[in-house]
Order: C-alpha cells, then structure tokens, then sequence
C-alpha cells in the first residue's frame, strides 16, 4: 500500500506544474517540437526541454516522428482526470458550504464534467432556468425534485399535453404549495397521469434535485444540512454533463417506488 502511494504521489509531482499541464494539453490537440511549444507557451526552449524530458520519464510523452512530441494514452488519462480537480478549484467557496456526501461515488468520481457548466446564483434566476427547462423541451422532461416551486405547473403540463414524455421522481415530504392539488386537478394532470403520459416515482429523500430535457440539464446539490439549495444550480447543454444527469436519473429511478394513481 505504501508503494502505491509513493507512485501516485510522484505521478501528482509530475503535474504540478502549469507549464508541463500546459504542455500536456496542447499535446492532445496536435504534435509539437520544442521550439514550437516554447513558442506557443511563451517560454524558453530550455524550459520546454526540461519539462518534457519529466514527462516523457513518467510515460505521459514520447517523442515521434520529425522530433516532435506527442502525448501517450497514459498522459491522455491522467489529464482528463484534471478537469475533475479544476472543478473543485473553480468552485472551493461553494464546496465549503455544500454537501455531496450523500451521492454515490460513482457519480462524484465523475463531476468533472460539470466544468463545461453555468454556476446560476439567487433563487429567482435558478426558478427562471427551472421553469425554461420545462418549457424548451422537445422530447421528454426528467426530474428528481424536493419540492415544487410556485408556477412550474402550468409551463409543464403544457409540454406533455403537446407530446413530451414526463418522467417525475419525487421525496416523500414533497414541499408543495398550499393549491398546488387545485392547480393539479385545473390542468389536466391527474388526467396525463391515468393516461400514462406522466410517469411518477417516490423516493424517501430528496438532496439532489436534477432537471433535464433532451437538449439541457441542471443539478442543484444540497447545502451543509442536506437539503437542495435553491440559491445555487450547474446548468449546461454539454452532453457529458447531460449524460451525468441521465445516469443519475436513471439511477435513483430504479431505487425509487411507483407512486398511487390519484383520479380526479
């Protein structure tokens, strides 16, 4: 265990460096010489030189044809691990106050991907990307929700009356407004859902609400007592990100208890 240790730490040791980062990066796009990458980088060739001799010694480079240097499939993997580590540098402030112990590992291990995202702060501006969410849908709406904010209604059972599938997971203590069952019943929903145009799952508890349609998604994660936090949401139209929620989607949905049919 020791060894192993001592090997990962020395592989770190080799990263912590912006140049050689740097270099590593630019490597994935295309094959440099020395001279180019110190171009490139605004250093000396000397500098260039040094770094990627340390690189090349740990396997993350190698030079190939025309002395030009390409990055290994070892170097490839340990960079895309960077992007994990420059999401939690982006937002140290915000991991200080939240809490992300309660989602899986396997899911943790993959928030990297949420560096492509929007950082959106205040209530208001998170319910305004909440409520587009639904309302730009083309396809489906998938959510897993805590709670349903005042307005959300109408905007979504508009989307599934015009064709989109709604998969919906909701917490036990659902915080609801007080005429959201009125609301409910003046739309249609309890209709969509006898027809099986909703689909409804419960779950004991809610941290982590996640928002998706085919084309954008959102995850808004719990603060320090394990709650959503409603002044806080990672917004994005990457797919990585997209595929991040669907996967997360997907997993609490099979956890989850299909909820009673109410008739109206």
């Amino acid at each position: 265990m020791t060894d192993d240790f001592e090997n990962t730490a020395g592989y770190f040791l080799e990263l912590a460096s912006e140049q050689r980062l740097k270099i590593l990066h630019n490597l994935t796009i295309k094959s440099f010489g020395v001279t180019q990458l110190a171009t490139k980088l605004d250093v000396t060739a000397q500098e260039v030189h040094r770094n990627l001799d340390r690189l090349s010694k740990s396997n993350f480079t190698k030079k190939g044809m025309h002395d030009k240097y390409e990055i290994t499939t070892q170097g490839k993997i340990m960079l895309s691990q960077m992007s994990l580590v420059k999401f939690l540098t982006k937002n140290k402030k915000f991991f200080e106050n939240h809490n992300l112990q309660l989602i899986p590992s396997k899911f943790t291990k993959r928030l990297g991907v949420l560096g492509a995202s929007e950082h959106i702060r205040g209530v208001t501006k998170v319910l305004e990307k909440w409520t587009s969410i639904y309302k730009n849908a083309d396809s489906y709406i998938a959510d897993i929700v805590s709670e349903s904010p005042p307005g959300m209604i109408k905007p979504l059972v508009s989307r599934i009356q015009n064709g989109i599938e709604y998969r919906h997971i909701v917490s036990n203590n659902l915080i609801e407004p007080e005429n959201r069952e009125e609301i409910l019943k003046k739309t249609g929903y309890y209709k969509l859902v006898q027809k099986g145009k909703i689909q409804r799952k419960t779950t004991k508890t809610v941290s982590t609400i996640v928002l998706l349609n085919e084309k954008e998604s959102a995850v808004i994660f719990p603060s320090t007592t394990n709650e959503p936090d409603l002044k806080h949401m990672f917004y994005s139209k990457d797919s990585a990100f997209h595929e991040w929620c669907i996967d997360y989607f997907d997993y609490i949905w099979k956890k989850s208890k299909a909820m009673r049919t109410k008739s109206n």
